[in-house]
């Protein structure tokens, strides 16, 4: 991936499981593991996975940031 520019910043994306599926503000963007170059700002990340609760959080991306983030799912409801 190339370099980022001054308004936008990189986070590396996986989860436990790896089964899921990746949304940032509403928008599908591909399974785990995945790299992202998003612009500077909040954005929500939500991370969707078959039979187990959805995991989400809210992600301030600094100016030329690189960030990793590891979303670990909830076991499946009994």
């Amino acid at each position: 991936m190339a370099a980022t520019s001054d308004g936008s910043g990189i986070v590396t994306i996986s989860s436990d499981p790896d089964a899921a599926e990746i949304y940032v503000d509403g928008k599908f963007h591909g399974d785990p593991p995945a790299t992202l170059q998003l612009s500077a700002g909040t954005h929500n990340l939500l991370l969707k996975c078959t039979g187990r609760p959805d995991y989400s959080r809210t992600l301030e991306i600094p100016k030329a940031s690189k960030l990793n983030l590891k979303a670990r799912f909830d076991p499946p409801p009994a």
